[in-house]
């Protein structure tokens, strides 16, 4: 992380310089992510590292405002919830084998965490409402929600809505807007799982966490896991990515500043 990326973070903040990135853009943004395997070229964090510094371009870019550190859900075990990769149906053997772990330990003790899929989701949506009450306890009006993870947004809208009119009846609104780092500016298309997309994004973001080399060393496990052609990413075009998805992002971040406290409508613009 750059110097200049880390003065949006909040967590390196004193209280007056909380109050003082506030009063230059009154939003906050916390990114989503989530643990899992992203190919023997990623890291498992690539969701959350991914989004966390999308928002912290679009935090400078605003001039203001702050991002708070990513929320990570690290037990993903539903299908629905996570995707194939983390399901670990046909990646958990070599996924075990790369770990150098027991498959059965990867797979876990028990369904879920130990809940049933309905608890599991509960727990999930029940994190996320108590850190948009500590975000908006420090002071922020407007919070940007930005999913790393992609499916996770399906369990963040009624959290949003929740969170929304429980601050109106309390008199003390919240404005909250959300989406996935591709959706605002309209590159639903290229979403991929530690492919090309990906990728390219985290290296331009976090170039010490790729090594697509391993790829290479390791042919056995190309696309285990990842959508095909992640030995294709190049940083030039995450940059490219990352520049288009801050931008919108930052826009809409912006649009909340300055409409507040009317809510956004979902997808306005290209998405």
């Amino acid at each position: 992380m750059s110097d200049s990326y880390r003065q949006v973070c909040v967590e390196y903040m004193r209280p007056a310089q909380i109050r003082a990135c506030r009063e230059k853009a009154d939003v906050a943004f916390l990114p989503l992510g989530a643990i899992e395997w992203h190919g023997i070229h990623g890291p498992i964090g690539l969701d959350a590292l991914k989004a966390h510094g999308i928002c912290c371009r679009a935090a400078t870019l605003v001039g203001g405002g702050a991002v708070f550190p990513p929320l990570v859900w690290g037990v993903p075990r539903e299908s629905f919830f996570v995707g194939v990769a983390s399901n670990l149906g046909e990646v958990g053997e070599p996924a075990a084998a790369a770990l150098g772990t027991e498959l059965a330990r990867l797979r876990g003790f028990c369904a879920h965490g130990g809940m049933d899929v309905q608890e599991q989701w509960l727990f999930y949506q029940r994190l996320l409402r108590m850190s948009l009450e500590q975000i908006a306890g420090f002071g922020f009006r407007s919070i940007y929600v930005c999913a790393g993870h992609g499916p996770l947004t399906t369990f963040v809208r009624p959290v949003v809505i929740a969170l929304a009119r429980a601050s109106e009846m309390a008199k003390l609104p919240v404005t909250i807007d959300f989406g996935g780092e591709h959706d605002a500016p309209g590159l639903t298309d290229l979403s991929d799982h530690a492919g090309p997309w990906e990728t390219s994004l985290l290296m331009a973001l976090e170039p010490d966490t790729v090594d697509l080399a391993e790829i290479e060393r390791k042919p056995t496990y190309r696309d285990v896991g990842a959508t095909p052609g992640a030995d294709s990413s190049t940083r030039e075009q995450g940059e490219k990515w990352a520049a288009a998805c801050a931008q919108a992002i930052a826009t809409e971040a912006r649009w909340l500043v300055d409409n507040y406290p009317e809510q956004p409508a979902r997808h306005r613009g290209p998405r």
